[in-house]
């Protein structure tokens, strides 16, 4: 079989390879079909050019969708599914998506390095994409500590969030924080339990040509402001609707009726890839101000579009880990692995870390905001989410209904 090289052509590639199209996805190349993707990068653009402008390590790339067309994810004889479903499992790995690839690289060596060392091969269980259904889905059913994963990554206010996980599980001690609680970037993001490793930092997007003569939004409340009326773009995807994140931040400050008035302010929902190409275009489904990870605002590089950070502070969708207090020692390599591997991969996306041995990219002296660790023990955060949705789509549906 023909080995893929830095010099194909993009549309070569996924025309005779169309499932390396999650690949690209999962790299960060956030389109909504591979056809878009070739659209939008060109079809005789070479793969050295798409993944140089990106940043990304061709020779790591290549290898990556080589394996996958020949359905061997293995490095030297090891496979990415590293599960015994027979064992207990050390480490449940879930990462943000632009660095899943690259992580599990990473992952192969520190446990190809490991069995070297020892001999033995740690039971890990890897989640098929951040927010994907997963064997230890409903951590709270699990009927004991010893039952669960020594090590949990979590992405986003996912299940570890729950309040009936914490009730039996964190509030009575079994996991603690392997960072510095000293921390002078936000000191209020550490905890006893949870490890916050990083966290995507949602920031403004906004066309100043679009804009016309309204105010720049300077902080979160500004956007319930009436005179945005269809004017914003919200976070979310077409299938799931608004993203939960910074509604929760929204509930705590200003309280439900924030969910109608974000409604009537948003002129449409979509995903932070999209709205960072469509920003600053004549595209009818662009808007005058979006709000999305800095990750992506970073990606639009279209004339007239500015990345402001709201002076209350760019609101965190955590990246975070527990890690069992028994288990600290004996898995420090996974731990470490975790601080300064993951930690970087999420630096380099742009991220705000906590590892104060990481240096961050986000510009200095940015304000950061933090939703508060007594606040989420004293909700449950997934069942608030699900009701904030419901909330703001109650109003949100009505009105595209009356549109159309």
């Amino acid at each position: 079989m023909k080995m893929i090289t830095a010099e194909d052509t993009i549309g070569n590639i996924l025309n005779n390879y169309p499932e390396l199209y999650e690949v690209f996805w999962e790299s960060g190349f956030n389109y909504d079909s591979a056809d878009q993707l070739v659209s939008s990068l060109g079809k005789d653009t070479m793969l050295r050019t798409v993944l140089t402008v990106k940043d990304i390590n061709i020779d790591l790339f290549i290898n990556m969708i080589n394996r996958r067309i020949n359905n061997e994810c293995q490095m030297e004889g090891l496979q990415y599914d590293f599960y015994n479903p027979d064992l207990p499992v050390n480490l449940l790995v879930k990462t943000a998506c632009a660095v899943s690839e690259h992580f599990k690289e990473e992952l192969t060596q520190t446990l190809k390095a490991r069995r070297e060392l020892t001999g033995e091969m740690p039971n890990v269980f890897i989640v098929d994409g951040c927010h994907a259904p997963h064997d230890f889905q409903n951590f709270h059913d699990i009927e004991s500590v010893d039952k669960l994963p020594d090590i949990i990554m979590s992405m986003s206010f996912d299940e570890v969030y729950d309040k009936r996980f914490i009730d039996k599980y964190v509030s009575q001690g079994y996991f603690t924080s392997v960072l510095d609680p000293k921390q002078e970037n936000l000191p209020e993001c550490m905890d006893d339990s949870y490890t916050l490793n990083a966290g995507l930092a949602m920031v403004f997007l906004v066309d100043e040509k679009k804009l016309g003569d309204l105010p720049r939004p300077e902080k979160w409340e500004d956007l319930l402001n009436p005179i945005y009326e269809n004017s914003i773009i919200a976070f979310g995807d077409d299938s799931k609707g608004i993203f939960e994140y910074p509604l929760y931040y929204f509930y705590k400050e200003f309280g439900m009726e924030s969910m109608k008035k974000l409604a009537h302010n948003v002129k449409n929902i979509q995903h932070a890839a999209k709205a960072a190409r469509l920003a600053g275009t004549n595209s009818k489904e662009a808007g005058a101000i979006y709000y999305m990870p800095l990750t992506f605002a970073q990606l639009c590089e279209n004339k007239d579009v500015s990345i402001v950070f709201p002076e209350d502070g760019a609101l965190i969708i955590p990246i975070a880990f527990l890690v069992k207090k028994d288990k600290v020692d004996e898995l420090d390599y996974l731990i470490d692995l975790l601080l300064s591997g993951y930690g970087q991969m999420c630096a380099n996306i742009n991220a705000a870390v906590f590892n104060p041995n990481i240096e961050s990219k986000i510009p200095k002296g940015t304000r950061l905001k933090w939703l508060g660790w007594d606040y989420i023990r004293a909700n449950d955060i997934p069942a608030l989410g699900e009701k904030l949705h419901d909330e703001f789509h109650k109003v949100w549906d009505e009105k595209q209904h009356k549109e159309v």
